[in-house]
C-alpha cells in the first residue's frame, strides 16, 4: 500500500461504538428537533468539538442514516393523538349575543355522555378544546404581554397545543411574561396516552409550556400551595415573594395609581395586573375528574379537610342521580369555588345553607386570586366544557344573577354540546323572568 493512501486513510480513524451512537444522536436531534441543515450541522460540530474538525457532509449523512436504522430515532404513530376539530360558527355568534361576550370558539365535538363513563373520552374532550383554543391564543397574544394561568386540564392542553405549534419555530412575539393565579395541589387526572398515564393540572405546569413557545418569555413560578391552615396566614405568603404577583392588596394598589395595566408599580417592583388570563371553569361534581375529587387525599388539600370531605359528602347525597337537576352544584374559577345558580334554586334551604358554609371556609384559606380581582384584567379567556361543567359555566356568564358587579368573562371556549346546553338555560332563564 502507497504511504500516501496509509496516511490519508489514517487521518480518519474508526469511531468508538458509544461515540458513535452519541454523535448519530446528537445530529439527529439537530435534523428533527432543531430543523438545522447540513451546512449548519457542520459548523457546530467543527465548533463545539474540535476533534470532528475534519468531518465533512458525508460522515453526518451516515450518522443520521444510522440514528434512523439503529433505533435512536423511533416514530410513534398515534390514533389517539389531539385533533383541532371545526368550529361550529352559528353557535359562536349566538352565544356572543346571548351572553354579551367579546368572542366565543365552539368545538364541533362532542362527548358529553360519553366523558361520564369514559376517562379517554373526557380526556379527548379537553385535548380538542386545547387545540381550538391554541388556535386563537396564537391570534391574541401580543408583545410584552402579561399572560396568567388558572389550573385545569384544558388550560394545560391549551399551553401544550400551542407549545407543540412552534417547537420549531417560536413565535416572534417577545417581551412576554407568564404566571399562576393559584397555588398547587399536586393531583393528577386521566390522560388518553395509555391507560395509566396522568397528567398534572397545577397553574405552574401550565405555565412551563406555554413560556417556551416564546422565544424570551419569563416564567413566573408562584411555588405556593393550594391553601393555608387559617384565613390569617393569607397575608403571610402574599405579602412578599412570588405571592405578591395574586396579592389583591398589589393589584388594588396598580389600580389605584391609575398606572397602566402590565406595568410595574416602581422600577424596583416586577409585580403587575395580567393584561390577559386564560382560566379554566370546574364543575365540583363527586366520581369525576376534577382536582379538588381526585385530589382530595393529596398532602397539600388537608388545610381544606374536613370542610372539603364533608362538601363531597353533601354534593354525593343530594347531586347525583339520573333525576338530578344539576350538572354540579360547586363550581370553580381559579380554584375558587361558588354555588351555581342550578344549586341555589334546586336545592333545600337548609342544605343550600350548609353547602355555602363549607364553601366559604374552603374560600377564606385559598392562595388564589379573588373573583373582583378579575374585574381588573382587560381579557379573561375561559376555555371549558363537558357534562359536568355546564351549570358552572352557565353561571360565570351569568354574572348578574351570580351578584356581581361586571363580567369576569370576555371570551368562551367550549364544545358543541355545552354550547347547545348554554342557549338552552339562557332562554329558559329569560322565560322565567
Amino acid at each position: 500500500m502507497p504511504a500516501s493512501e496509509a496516511k490519508r486513510r489514517g487521518r480518519r480513524p474508526a469511531l468508538e461504538p458509544s461515540e458513535r451512537r452519541r454523535l448519530a444522536a446528537r445530529i439527529a436531534k439537530m435534523v428533527l428537533v432543531d430543523r438545522m441543515e447540513q451546512k449548519e450541522i457542520l459548523q457546530q460540530l467543527q465548533k463545539t468539538e474540535p476533534s470532528l474538525i475534519h468531518i465533512d457532509a458525508s460522515t453526518v449523512s451516515r450518522l443520521y442514516r444510522f440514528a434512523l436504522d439503529s433505533g435512536i430515532v423511533r416514530v410513534n404513530i398515534d390514533e389517539n393523538a389531539p385533533f383541532k376539530p371545526p368550529r361550529q360558527e352559528h353557535l359562536e355568534r349566538e352565544l356572543m349575543a346571548a351572553y354579551s361576550l367579546q368572542s366565543a370558539l365552539v368545538a364541533d365535538t362532542s362527548g358529553h355522555e360519553e366523558a361520564l363513563e369514559s376517562n379517554l373520552a373526557d380526556d379527548r374532550l379537553h385535548q380538542a378544546l386545547g387545540q381550538v383554543c391554541a388556535d386563537y391564543l396564537d391570534t391574541i397574544v401580543r408583545q410584552n404581554e402579561v399572560v396568567a394561568l388558572s389550573s385545569g386540564r384544558a388550560v394545560f392542553y391549551s399551553c401544550e397545543s400551542l407549545f407543540n405549534r412552534h417547537i420549531f419555530d417560536k413565535r416572534n412575539v417577545r417581551g412576554i411574561k407568564v404566571v399562576s393565579l393559584n397555588g398547587n395541589i399536586a393531583a393528577e387526572v386521566w390522560s388518553m396516552e395509555s391507560p395509566d398515564a396522568r397528567r398534572a393540572m397545577d397553574a405552574d405546569i401550565s405555565g412551563s409550556w406555554l413560556a417556551r413557545a416564546f422565544p424570551d418569555a419569563e416564567l413566573i413560578r408562584l411555588s405556593l400551595p393550594v391553601a393555608v391552615k387559617s384565613p390569617e396566614m393569607i397575608n403571610e405568603w402574599l405579602v412578599e415573594g412570588p405571592g405578591r404577583w395574586i396579592s389583591p392588596k398589589v393589584w388594588e394598589e396598580r389600580a389605584g395609581q391609575g398606572t397602566n395595566t402590565g406595568a410595574p408599580v416602581t422600577p424596583d417592583d416586577d409585580v403587575c395586573v395580567p393584561t390577559l388570563a386564560l382560566v379554566g371553569v370546574g364543575g365540583v361534581r363527586p366520581k369525576s375528574g376534577h382536582r379538588f375529587i381526585v385530589g382530595e387525599h393529596e398532602p397539600m388539600m388537608g388545610n381544606i379537610q374536613p370542610e372539603l370531605g364533608k362538601m363531597i359528602e353533601l354534593l354525593d347525597k343530594y347531586t347525583l342521580g339520573p333525576k338530578s337537576p344539576l350538572s354540579c352544584a360547586v363550581g370553580d374559577l381559579c380554584n375558587r369555588l361558588f354555588v351555581t345558580l342550578a344549586a341555589r334554586r334546586h336545592l333545600p334551604p337548609a342544605v343550600l345553607a350548609e353547602l355555602e358554609g363549607y364553601v366559604n371556609t374552603i374560600n377564606d384559606k385559598l392562595l388564589s386570586i379573588t373573583f373582583e380581582q378579575l374585574y381588573l384584567v382587560p381579557k379573561v379567556l375561559v376555555v371549558a366544557g363537558g357534562a359536568t361543567k355546564v351549570d358552572a359555566i352557565h353561571s360565570v356568564l351569568d354574572w348578574q344573577a351570580m351578584g356581581w358587579r361586571q363580567p369576569v368573562v370576555h371570551d368562551l371556549c367550549t364544545d358543541r354540546d355545552t354550547a347547545i346546553r348554554l342557549m338552552e338555560l339562557r332562554r329558559s332563564g329569560r322565560r322565567a323572568q
